[in-house]
Parts: structure tokens; sequence; C-alpha cells
């Protein structure tokens, strides 16, 4: 990750490890047998044929140098973090080392109209870093309301701690929902409907080893996200909304507060609206610090026989590459271009476009920070 984060970390394990001297007398260790749904067909060898994962493209639309060949050039995208989508397939951009969220249209255009929003961190109205970002799902509009009384369209979770929202009556900056900066970094976030109706708002909080919740006024919630089969030094990385499910990305927490990268470090677990576990759906193989992920639409992939397959496609920030798996969580292979993977330095957010607009629903569309996090690219990959 990048160097405000392990400072973020640096300070909440040192008042973590306080708490702890303080509280140890009374705390339990609760053991829990491991479930059996927690489990995963990942390890196993893939059983698709590597022709039909091959014939894919990267388009890289937008980049803050000249260095990538991108289309447009955006000095403001730094570290692509995450993706979200308007209805009319307007792309929404963390860019975390940029401060800012960037909007683009579906070629990587920027919108005359919406010149990019400024994020807020904990004590100014900018220079926040986010993170994860997502659409305001809830048709409610006297739900998710912002400082101004009006409510969110998008909102930002924030490396620093923030939870932050915009909408027009906002202007260019986005305006402060939760200033969590001396109990949390958040990596990632999403939404979700639970089967009573009601809409929540999820973060990753990827420093203290949890998933943050807030309900429609922002009340804090409290939900389990609890999978008590995974290692003690794993932690959740991304959360997103995927067919109405929530899947937790879970990387492991280095000493110095970063992910630790490596050929199988790394863990997917599928959850409902109101945190309960349903299982593991992806366990190590060739996961290496995951982030992304996203349903493919029918036609992206197709089986040996030439027929359209479901998919779940998994990115890792590790190694750039992108994994497919069954909606079993089998694995099927890596994209690639001309028989080698498509690996994207520092991939973070994978998504395609919403079924609402007019885009291709085959692009495949990624955001990621090449450069040790210092640059910026947003892109696509697509069928050749």
């Amino acid at each position: 990750m990048n160097r405000l984060y392990n400072q973020v970390f640096q300070t909440l394990s040192a008042i973590s490890l306080l708490g702890s001297l303080i509280f140890l007398p009374g705390c339990q260790k609760e053991t829990t047998a491991v479930a059996d749904n927690a489990t995963s067909l990942s390890k196993q060898q893939p059983y698709k044929d590597p022709r039909t994962l091959k014939d894919f493209v990267q388009v890289n639309l937008v980049a803050n140098n000249g260095n990538y060949g991108a289309a447009h050039i955006d000095p403001h995208l730094m570290n692509a973090w995450g993706i979200a989508f308007s209805a009319n397939g307007i792309a929404w951009v963390s860019s975390q080392e940029g401060h800012v969220s960037s909007v683009y249209d579906m070629d990587g255009n920027l919108i005359p109209a919406r010149p990019e929003v400024a994020i807020p961190s904990p004590g100014s109205s900018m220079g926040g870093n986010p993170t994860g970002t997502v659409l305001n799902i809830d048709p409610n509009t006297t739900d998710f309301k912002l400082p101004d009384n009006t409510s969110a369209r998008f909102m930002f979770a924030g490396a620093d701690g923030v939870i932050s929202g915009w909408n027009g009556a906002a202007g260019n900056n986005a305006l402060v929902i939760a200033n969590n900066a001396s109990a949390a970094s958040y990596t990632g976030l999403a939404m979700a409907r639970a089967s009573s109706g009601a809409y929540y708002l999820y973060a990753a909080n990827f420093s203290q080893g949890k998933i943050d919740v807030w309900d429609k006024d922002f009340n804090s919630v409290q939900m389990s996200f609890t999978d008590p089969a995974l290692p003690s030094d794993y932690s959740p990385f991304n959360i997103q909304n995927v067919g109405g499910m929530l899947y937790v990305m879970y990387a492991k927490l280095g000493a110095d507060g970063d992910e630790v990268a490596k050929p199988g470090n790394g863990y997917v677990d599928i959850y409902d609206a109101m945190g309960t576990l349903i299982n593991r759906f992806v366990s190590q193989g060739q996961l290496n610090a995951p982030w992304g992920v996203a349903w493919a639409p029918a036609g992206f992939f197709t089986d040996e026989s030439g027929a359209a397959q479901a998919a779940v496609l998994v990115g890792n920030l590790g190694d750039g590459r992108i994994n497919a798996y069954s909606t079993e969580g089998r694995f099927l292979g890596q994209l690639r271009s001309h028989g080698a993977p498509i690996v994207i330095e520092k991939l973070w957010g994978i998504s395609f476009p919403p079924a609402t607009s007019t885009i291709d629903p085959n692009r495949l569309y990624f955001a990621a920070g090449p450069n040790d996090e210092q640059d910026g690219l947003f892109g696509y990959i697509t069928k050749q």
C-alpha cells in the first residue's frame, strides 16, 4: 500500500496495544468449530481449456503521464483504486494519491460538466485518500443523507479513516459522513440490501481486521462478518456487492500494516447482507493479495463447446493478474493475451459497466496504481 496507510496503521496499532494491556485480564479467546460450508474448490487444478481465456486485449484509457500509452492524460489520476458507475455508465474512479474522485465517460474522456470531486481528509475539506467507492443504490431519497440534508449519490472510503459522500448539491467537494481516523483505515466499500428491505453501508477496516457497518442514518451497526477458519493474520482488504451477496477479499496483514503480497496469500468469503458467512469461495491457490472482484456477463467466457459460462473474476494486487472462477469457486484460469497472462501492476478495482448503460457489456474496466502506487491507470480489458 502506501506511506500514509503505514503511518495510520502504526498509530492505530499503538492504540490497540494500549487497549490490550488495559483490558487483557477480562478478555477471553473464543473457539469455534470450522463450519462445514467454509470450504473451497479453488485449490484444484483448472479444468477449463486455456484457449478460452487467452483472447483478451488490454486498452489503457487514462494515465497521469505518457508512460503507459493511454489515450488521455489526467495528472490528477494517481493510484487509481475503486471504480463505481452511474446508471448511464459514467465512471467514478478513486484517485488515492490525487485525493480526488476522477470522473470519466466510457472512453476515458473527462466530463466538462462534472470535474473531479475533492475528497475530505480528517482535518480538511480536501486532501483525503479515497480507496473504495460505491453508487448509492438505495432508492429512498430520505436515506443516507449528507450534512447538506440531501441523499448521497456516491460514497467513498478513505485509507485515513474518513467515510465521505457526494451529491449534486455538494458542488466539487465530498462531505464527511464519519471521521474514524483514530480507529480505522478503510480499504474497501460496499452497499447491500438486506432481506428486511433495509440498506446498509459496509467498509473494510484493514488495520483493525473487521468490517464496519452503518445504517441509512449513518448509525453504526454491529454485524459478525466472522469466518472461524480464517487465519488470524488475515484481514478484510475489500468488500463488494456481487449479485446481491457480499464478497470479502482477505489479504495477509504485515507487521508494518501493509498487505503481504505473495503467491497463495489470500482468501475470499461470501456473506449475506447481515454479515452471516455463507461459504468460503476461494482459498489461497492463485490469489495474491486479492482486492477487485466482478461477475462476468454472459458471453465473456465460453466453455470448450463454445457455450457461455458464468464466471467470477478476482483481481490480485500482488501480481496484477485476474483469476477466473466458476460460480462454485473452481479455478478456471487467468485472463490472457496471446497466450500470456495479462499483468497490470498494482491492480485495484475491476468492474463491468452497468446493464443500464449503452457500453459494451464485455468491457472489464480496471483501475491501478503502477510505479509503486505513485502513478494512475484506468482502462479496460475486452475480448479480441
